[in-house]
């Protein structure tokens, strides 16, 4: 980070990231362009981690059938994940508001690590080890996705976020995405799917230490004062009552596109006698790379017209899944352009949501969460009435629908775009 005037520099030692409004002598001009390659790298691994053990969830079925039980029992397992993963969102706000955001953060990689212990200890423990390890793994990925971009936002300049959010979801994307592959690996070589858990429960814990290592150097980092991280009804319905709102309803939409795509993408593939593995490795190879290799330029570019070319680019993507009738090339042009809009919506909006709250003078903290809890109700709300659309009408219905899920996103980016100019 940039040298700060002394100004500046005095008010980053005497401010904590929950601090007395009274002191809240920092401003957005002060706040560095770039965090240190030395906090900012150990960040990134620690997200990447975190993430790759929440992706070894696509291993529970293999680890349950390994040990005697059947592998669909792992649908209930994640279940109560859900569960917790609710709670631990609604309540992350409170948690950091007392203990300090980058502690939670640590606690959260933590707590993933004590998910991979049960997992780990199921052949030995049964039933009950998994589901603990289900809620815990839940809850470790709410305080982890809920708090994680808030440190980030909160140590830069609103022009510099888009970039460093987009390299924090391009870290957690490569976690997932490895994460099944690596476990079968390890499991494949040291003894069956629980050595694989194993492994993970031990990168986690050393996650978390590193976390740990860089929170002095973070606290030191110039930041705004972090009040009114909690989430309230009050607080809540600011947002929801602004032009916050918006960000907030585009990315639930995008949730509900994506979670139809993914959690259906095996029927679409079926019905046009494709392999659904090339949607999946596709998508994460095109997001990946578009995350970190772009991340300098796009961070330059404005919100407002990247989320409508964003939105533009999604629905030529679905388009085109829409009208392939098997073939190949076609499945992968579509998955290459749906993964570029879809890929780069959630960090684009982010930026634009805790923008627009800091311009406004809400809670930034509470933007972002709020922002988060868009996300979760699409992933988790639309996979119900996408499977029930295509119970009744099929495949296509369901993709005809999120056409115009796309559809209204389009138009909710146009009116932005028309009111601020």
């Amino acid at each position: 980070m940039r040298d700060t005037d002394n100004t500046s520099q005095l008010a980053a030692e005497t401010l904590s990231p929950v601090s007395n409004p009274a002191l809240q002598v920092i401003t957005a001009d002060m706040l560095a362009d770039r965090l240190p390659v030395s906090v900012f790298v150990p960040y990134l691994l620690a997200a990447f981690v975190h993430s790759m053990a929440y992706g070894s969830s696509f291993l529970l079925s293999d680890l349950l059938q390994s040990v005697g039980y059947e592998g669909t029992m792992a649908g209930s397992v994640i279940s109560a994940g859900i569960l917790a993963t609710l709670v631990g969102a609604l309540f992350a706000g409170h948690m950091a508001e007392r203990a300090g955001i980058i502690v939670l953060v640590s606690a959260s990689v933590a707590v993933m690590a004590g998910a991979m212990t049960c997992f780990a200890l199921t052949g030995t423990g049964g039933l009950p080890f998994a589901y603990a390890g289900g809620l815990l793994l839940g809850l470790g990925w709410a305080l982890f996705y809920m708090l994680a971009p808030i440190q980030l936002i909160h140590c830069l300049k609103p022009a510099s976020r888009l970039e460093a959010l987009m390299l924090l979801s391009g870290s957690q994307m490569l976690g997932l995405g490895i994460a099944a592959p690596l476990g079968r690996f390890v499991a494949g070589r040291f003894g069956g799917p629980g050595a694989a858990y194993a492994c993970y429960g031990v990168l986690c814990v050393l996650a978390a230490a590193l976390v740990l290592f860089i929170r002095q150097t973070i606290k030191s980092q110039p930041q705004l004062p972090m009040h009114a991280v909690a989430l309230s009804l009050k607080a809540v319905f600011s947002i929801l009552r602004a032009r916050t709102v918006l960000p907030v309803m585009m990315m639930g939409i995008a949730a509900c596109i994506f979670a139809g795509l993914s959690i259906f993408q095996s029927l679409y593939a079926q019905s046009r006698d494709l392999a659904p593995d090339i949607f999946f490795l596709t998508f994460t190879v095109t997001t990946v790379a578009l995350r970190f290799s772009g991340a300098s330029l796009i961070g330059k570019l404005p919100l407002g017209p990247l989320a409508l070319t964003l939105f533009l680019v999604t629905l030529a993507g679905i388009g085109l899944l829409t009208v392939n009738g098997g073939n190949v090339t076609l499945y992968i042009a579509a998955t290459i352009l749906f993964a570029t809009g879809y890929g780069l919506t959630y960090s684009t909006l982010n930026a634009m949501v805790v923008n627009l709250a800091g311009e406004r003078n809400l809670s930034v903290p509470v933007a972002s969460q709020v922002f988060t809890l868009g996300y979760f109700v699409g992933q988790f709300g639309f996979p119900y009435i996408g499977g029930s659309l295509i119970a009744a009408r099929g495949i296509d219905a369901a993709l005809l629908a999120m056409i115009g899920l796309v559809a209204v996103n389009i138009a909710i980016a146009s009116l932005m775009l028309k009111r601020s100019a």
